[in-house]
């Protein structure tokens, strides 16, 4: 596995889902079989050789409608005190001088969403998808928060490389930069229209949706947070988890990881 991957996971359609576009199918089979070879990744012979076609379609949706999500390890550095002086009120209307009590990080997000090969060459890909992530300190009196977030909403242009700074917030340009270096610097990475980012619930659980524009919705995505380490808060710690909506030709279907509690899915420290 690549080395700057944190872990990856299957994405799968929730079973009332899988037996709702099974159905789907079923019917279309019964109108007009043929119409099934639009999907390229069916195999339409294997199909009508089955002596249960409810059960093959079925189990087509079962082994194929399925995504990939990559997380790649959050990259993240304490902000210097000339850019923690700068930053603006947030959600909560805290004044800016009140920013500054606890230790305040810049962290950026990698994360990739992929679909199996065969699914990728038949020209599957989301249509939505959702990245979401969640701070947490264990047992602290005081629990991590967001001040900022970027993207929060981007709706023209293209997939675009950008720098995103702390200052005044989070501000982002378009750059130019080798595809490796995206990797190596927290500041640098891609982004693409329509995108709309949320603090979350108790501003410590943002997520980011994305929808396909003029382009679908596959490849490496990025998203940058600044977090507080308010006073009485023990060590940080980040999961994160993706979701979307899977487009073949002839259905879209959600995908989703099988676990979705946070207690329950593997975090990482993020700052001590």
């Amino acid at each position: 596995m690549n080395e700057e991957i944190w872990f990856e996971e299957p994405l799968l359609p929730p079973e009332a889902m899988v037996e709702e576009t099974a159905k789907g199918l079923e019917k279309l089979a019964a109108r007009d079989e043929r119409r099934l070879a639009e999907e390229q990744s069916l195999d339409l012979a294997a199909l009508q050789r089955a002596e249960d076609k409810a059960a093959a379609i079925r189990r087509y949706i079962e082994e194929r409608a399925r995504g990939i999500l990559r997380v790649h390890y959050p990259r993240y550095r304490r902000l210097t005190p000339e850019e923690a002086a700068h930053l603006q009120t947030t959600p909560s209307g805290l004044p800016p001088g009140a920013l500054a009590q606890g230790k305040l990080y810049l962290v950026r997000l990698g994360i990739e969403f992929d679909v199996l090969p065969e699914e990728r060459k038949a020209g599957w890909a989301y249509t939505e998808a959702w990245c979401r992530a969640y701070l947490f300190s264990p047992g602290s009196s005081a629990q991590p928060r967001l001040l900022d977030l970027y993207p929060q909403r981007l709706y023209e242009g293209g997939p675009t490389t950008v720098r995103v700074e702390a200052g005044l917030g989070l501000k982002a340009g378009i750059v130019e930069t080798q595809l490796g270096k995206l990797s190596a610097d927290l500041h640098v990475g891609q982004v693409t229209p329509v995108t709309l980012g949320f603090f979350g619930e108790e501003e410590r659980a943002p997520y980011w949706e994305l929808r396909a524009k003029e382009k679908p919705i596959l490849g490496v995505y990025h998203f940058w947070m600044i977090v507080e380490q308010p006073p009485g808060c023990g060590p940080v710690r980040l999961a994160v988890l993706g979701e979307g909506n899977l487009q073949a030709r002839l259905f879209s279907i959600p995908v989703g990881p099988k676990e979705r509690a946070w207690e329950k899915r593997e975090s990482i420290l993020l700052a001590g």
